[in-house]
């Protein structure tokens, strides 16, 4: 077999490539050249910035193919190959002979130039859903082994000056067998880009990337797995840039810290909870897993957010428990229309309502969605509302005297921790502040 390693070099990036970049290559083929008899290393030059590595790469590949080289390995002139990269790969091809695409181990130089591995990346990514549910920054890099036919289908995207790299990667997982194995191919220098008309930041990059891995995620929901006390749970990802549904990628539950303080404060050993804002469902189903809720009556206006909500439900065997008379309403002081409004698509959770009387939301109090139905606690995300939900709740709340979590706008403070607080009988026990609300923790004072 034999293998291209092509290396684009861009402005500013002439001393690194002739005093580490080929030398590495050098090192690495005299030391073990693996499964290859032939091992060529192209060069192509774009020192000026005229062309664009992803030009520069494309026309190597095609170099690659006509010579009949069966392996790229994409190597940029910043980054050094590790002495045993095609030994290494030699065992993992025998192991895994079917695979088109190997990556290695994140491993990049610190700022004493030793090589560290990437800290809290997966050491092994096998399916499409596994990479899907990974953040790009963690998840694989440029330098992999790669079999040339794969990469003449696709080449990269020459309109793009960031982030073509991660466009490729959609489309080989999409189409071949792909995986990552615990190997260090490569050792990456970060902060060293090239300059020029067609250079990018690295913040740049993280624009990009993040703008496709959203929109891979439409097409193509996945679940992310989220530990807790009361065991594993699975919540659907169909926007990785959304901050609650970041948190479920990252294995956490959103607002964890708030959470636990329920442990405290609902004393009930089966509650049953009026989730008003219910969102996806990270609150609902944390109290069924940490709480054992009974029943849980999510309130739930916003149809994007429903679907997901209801898909949470089934997928963590919650259905029994919960009761969906409030799911696609809104909860107010009256009975009103609304519409629904999110001014950022990735932050769900802040969509609001709107007054509109010909708005598709109908809002009823929780005095009249609830009727005799006793509720242990209540908590209220009502993204400004928060008053007029606890208005409409009034003969509820003074009949169970439930634990109450609510956000509270800063304009509302006065008027939740003042005003409503001494005229329902409340008592605030706790809080958590942010940036424009707070959460509020409430206890009937007798």
């Amino acid at each position: 077999m034999k293998c291209a390693v092509i290396t684009s070099v861009g402005p500013g990036h002439e001393n690194l490539l002739k005093y580490e970049c080929c030398p590495s290559v050098e090192t690495a083929k005299t030391y073990n050249s693996g499964p290859f008899e032939t091992i060529r290393h192209i060069v192509m030059d774009d020192t000026k910035g005229l062309y664009g590595r992803s030009s520069r790469r494309n026309e190597a590949v095609q170099q690659a193919a006509s010579g009949g080289f069966d392996w790229i390995f994409f190597l940029d002139a910043d980054d050094v190959l590790t002495p045993n990269a095609f030994e290494r790969f030699g065992c993992c091809l025998e192991a895994e002979p079917s695979l088109d695409v190997i990556w290695g181990l994140i491993c990049e130089f610190d700022s004493n130039e030793e090589p560290q591995l990437r800290a809290h990346q997966p050491e092994r990514l096998d399916t499409r859903d596994e990479f899907l549910s990974t953040e790009p920054f963690l998840a694989t890099q440029i330098g992999a082994f790669m079999r040339t036919e794969c990469i003449v289908r696709f080449g990269f995207d020459e309109s793009m000056d960031t982030g073509e790299d991660f466009k490729l990667y959609y489309q080989l997982w999409a189409d071949y067998q792909c995986a990552k194995r615990a190997e260090i191919f490569f050792i990456n220098r970060r902060g060293a880009h090239s300059t020029g008309p067609r250079s990018a930041t690295g913040n740049d990059w993280r624009a990009s990337v993040s703008a496709q891995w959203a929109e891979q995620l439409v097409g193509n929901p996945i679940w992310a797995k989220v530990a807790s006390a009361g065991g594993d749970v699975k919540m659907r990802i169909n926007n990785p840039n959304d901050l609650i549904q970041r948190a479920h990628l990252n294995g956490h539950f959103f607002e964890a810290d708030s959470l636990e303080k329920l442990h405290k404060l609902v004393k009930h050993p089966e509650p049953c909870v009026l989730e008003v804002g219910a969102n996806i469902g990270n609150h609902v189903i944390w109290y069924a897993q940490n709480l054992n809720a009974k029943r849980i009556y999510p309130v739930e206006p916003n149809p994007c957010a429903l679907k997901i909500l209801r898909e949470n439900i089934s997928a963590n065997d919650l259905d029994e428990r919960i009761d969906e008379r409030g799911m696609g309403f809104g909860a107010g002081k009256s009975s009103s229309r609304f519409r629904v409004v999110t001014d950022d698509a990735d932050n769900l959770g802040a969509t609001r309502l709107v007054k509109d009387d010909t708005g598709e939301i109908e809002t009823q109090t929780l005095d009249k969605m609830m009727g005799n139905n006793k509720v242990d606690f209540i908590k209220i995300d009502a993204e400004g509302m928060e008053l007029d939900v606890l208005e409409g709740a009034a003969g509820l709340i003074a009949r169970d005297k439930p634990v109450i979590w609510v956000e509270v706008l800063r304009k509302n403070i006065m008027g939740f921790a003042q005003n409503w607080c001494r005229t329902a009988g409340y008592q605030i026990v706790d809080s958590t502040a942010y940036v424009n609300t707070i959460d509020y923790f409430a206890v009937p004072k007798d």
